[in-house]
């Protein structure tokens, strides 16, 4: 296949049926389901969350009669924005969002050839949330089988991502195996770490550490590990608790705490992605990091064989979506660590003129086509291991 355009972040919104259809039947009067709401709008209920999660920022490209109609797109999104004072259901939206044939079509219409496939991050806030582990864990192992039977539809342009349950180091290793090696997915998700814990890594988290080094897939963290079960409705009122939560679980905060703790030193081979976190902070950050490490490292419990911007240049990955800053400092951070991305369907993507954008600033920082291919495609193509066609330059013909 001859590949123009891979995100390497976008989402789905899961089935309205996956949980309740897939979990075991013991389980299946408890299981996370879609209520109606007042408003006219669906969410889900989740069993331990006080409120429904409805949608909001996952779900704003909502259907039109013209497709390409951008100034229709933007009233729907002022129109439906919070999912609460006027509700969304699932016939509104673009049903990509958990069907396989009809996300295809959606790519086609983005010019996008392959996209890497992340949760709904606040319906896993919720499922996180329950106090019943078991129940947890069996929402976790019905979302992967759904997300691999979805990307079993077309493999090469559906590659999604597994997430891993937040339940214990037992399940996460476990886990980890079965998704990776049974359902082959190119990639899973952290929701915590390893351990299950929001705060700090732990020993036991060299057990997941050293299986995936031994699998020799990427693993992923979208975002942060702290999406509150109601941040919909925080946001939606305003509030700055949700933000603040969310900061503190943020890719940067698990990326230092995961150096620091030397993870990536008794684990060199690991590969470690930040989905939709953007570029352009990290040379400074870098900069400031490798500072700080060489001034403090005596009273330091775990000492380094590298500085931190090693780590990262050989270990870790990140996407970005308009990110100006971050390409135009491209060769700070490292042209090979960058993997453009569009985010469909959530509120920051453009579809359908994403690859449009992502083009205007390449050609804005004068990316040259080897870098322009790499950035756009290769990179991404390469770490999921998608088989390509190899021609002088793909880079124009999108």
């Amino acid at each position: 296949m001859q590949y123009k355009a891979i995100s390497a972040d976008s989402h789905v919104n899961e089935h309205p049926e996956l949980f309740v259809k897939r979990v075991p039947a013991k389980f299946r009067d408890r299981a996370p389901k879609l209520i109606d709401l007042d408003n006219g709008g669906q969410a889900w209920s989740i069993e331990d969350a006080p409120d429904p999660i409805s949608f909001s920022g996952t779900a704003v490209n909502h259907r039109s009669s013209k497709r390409f109609d951008r100034a229709n797109f933007k009233a729907r999104f002022q129109e439906f924005k919070d999912g609460i004072s006027q509700g969304v259901r699932y016939e509104d939206i673009l049903p990509g969002s958990w069907d396989p044939a009809a996300r295809l079509k959606e790519q086609d219409e983005d010019n996008v050839d392959a996209e890497v496939l992340y949760s709904s991050p606040q319906v896993w806030g919720g499922v996180k949330a329950m106090k019943d582990k078991e129940l947890t864990l069996a929402c976790f192992r019905a979302y992967n089988d759904w997300m691999a039977e979805f990307c079993s539809h077309s493999p090469h342009r559906l590659l999604g991502a597994g997430l891993i349950p937040t339940t214990g180091i037992k399940d996460a290793v476990d886990e980890l195996r079965r998704c990776l090696i049974d359902l082959d997915l190119p990639t899973v998700a952290l929701e915590s770490y390893p351990s299950g814990s929001y705060t700090d890594p732990t020993p036991d988290d060299d057990l997941f550490w050293a299986t995936a080094e031994e699998i020799g897939k990427p693993i992923g963290l979208h975002f942060s590990i702290k999406v509150p079960q109601n941040a919909v409705t925080a946001f939606a009122k305003g509030g700055d608790d949700v933000r603040r939560a969310i900061a503190s679980g943020h890719f940067g905060v698990v990326l230092q705490n995961l150096i620091l703790d030397g993870v990536f030193d008794r684990h060199p081979t690991v590969k470690f992605v930040g989905a939709e976190v953007n570029c352009g902070w990290l040379p400074h950050y870098f900069d400031r990091f490798d500072a700080s490490y060489k001034r403090n490292w005596r009273s330091l419990d775990q000492r380094l064989e590298l500085l931190p911007s090693e780590y990262f240049a050989r270990n870790v990955y990140v996407t970005y979506i308009i990110d100006q800053v971050g390409v135009n400092n491209r060769y700070m951070t490292g042209v090979d660590r960058l993997m453009w991305s569009s985010d469909f369907p959530h509120s920051v993507s453009n579809w359908p003129i994403d690859v449009e954008l992502a083009h205007a600033q390449l050609e804005a920082a004068g990316v040259p086509d080897d870098e322009w291919e790499r950035m756009m495609w290769r990179t991404c193509a390469d770490l999921y291991n998608l088989p390509y066609e190899t021609t002088a330059s793909q880079k124009k013909a999108a």
